[in-house]
């Protein structure tokens, strides 16, 4: 039947889109909140390298490994928000690429933690060391986010099978309570309906 077809497809979605749709909104703002970490990163980091670039000087490799890592990051953050980009590969499974930002993004950290967290000058090369410390511990928020995805994202994809039955347990649940109901009210509705239609069909039967 149609109708009822119909009717159970949109109720069992309507009755279970939440059980995932607080998954995407959480995954979107993951993503978001990593994605402007890095582009504050860009910010901190490619003013030093625009200078030297302005100046002729040779640039510093430090500095131009942390744009290298932030913009992979910031790339990696707008792929993961478009929805299901490989039909039914979903982006929890690419956790592995989400802990090797991380392991980039801890070796940033260490990089400049070494050259400036102990260091009381004002200046570095040219560099504000109080602004490179700050800078340092934003890699290190980086690195934690990238971690908490990754780790979400192994997670997921090792544990998915379960929770995912018992998703479509409860969807299978909810689709024959609803079935029932639409069984239900049409058959009473496609009776009423006929004797509207044919008034002397209960007194011919």
């Amino acid at each position: 039947m149609p109708l009822k077809s119909f009717i159970g497809k949109v109720g069992k979605g309507a009755a279970t889109k939440q059980v995932y749709i607080y998954e995407t909104w959480l995954r979107w703002i993951a993503r978001g909140i990593q994605f402007i970490l890095a582009i504050i990163v860009c910010g901190l980091y490619g003013h030093r390298v625009d200078q030297d670039r302005k100046a002729g000087n040779p640039q510093s490799a430090a500095w131009v490994y942390a744009l290298i890592v932030a913009g992979f990051s910031c790339i990696t953050c707008l792929f993961y928000s478009i929805p299901n980009p490989f039909s039914r590969m979903q982006s929890h499974r690419l956790f592995a690429w989400d802990l090797i930002l991380f392991v980039l993004w801890i070796a940033l950290f260490g990089t400049f933690a070494v050259i400036f967290l102990k260091r009381d000058d004002d200046e570095y090369e040219g560099t504000s060391v109080a602004l490179m410390k700050c800078a340092v511990w934003v890699d290190l928020v980086n690195a934690l986010f990238w971690l908490g995805t990754g780790g979400y994202g192994c997670f997921r994809t090792f544990v998915g099978r379960k929770v995912n039955n018992k998703i479509d347990h409860y969807q299978n649940k909810v689709e024959a309570g609803i079935n029932a109901k639409v069984d239900h009210y049409a058959g009473a509705a496609a009776n009423n309906f006929s004797m509207k239609l044919n008034p002397l069909r209960k007194e011919t039967v």
